[in-house]
């Protein structure tokens, strides 16, 4: 099963005929999980970590921060991955409902503990 990227929701270039002369040729990569043993990279994998050796661990107090978490960033990239596969019987890509959209506006990032 071949697994591809989605055709782009908005052709960029179009909107934006300035932008054109930044396009570069770029590879994307589309890491999986996997089963890395000692002779393989562990890009994409777990990280190997000698078993009698003890994670390293930062013990000192932190404060709060401005960001978001990261159930937000998933359900963002699920919510957003299913309404831009959505097509009309012309074959257009209508984007989020207005559902999809109040849920996505409630994901701002804010003040989160770490």
């Amino acid at each position: 099963m071949p697994r591809t990227t989605p055709d782009r929701p908005v052709d960029i270039e179009a909107l934006f005929p300035e932008l054109s002369h930044h396009r570069r040729t770029a590879t994307r990569l589309h890491p999986r999980p996997g089963t890395p043993t000692a002779h393989h990279s562990s890009v994409g994998g777990p990280f190997l970590w000698p078993a009698d050796e003890p994670w390293p661990v930062c013990r000192e107090r932190h404060r709060r921060s401005h960001g978001e978490r990261p159930a937000d960033v998933r359900l963002r990239r699920h919510v957003l991955a299913e309404a831009w596969s959505r097509r009309t019987e012309t074959g257009e890509r209508p984007g989020p409902t207005e559902a999809e959209r109040t849920l996505l506006d409630g994901l701002e990032p804010g003040e989160h503990a770490p």
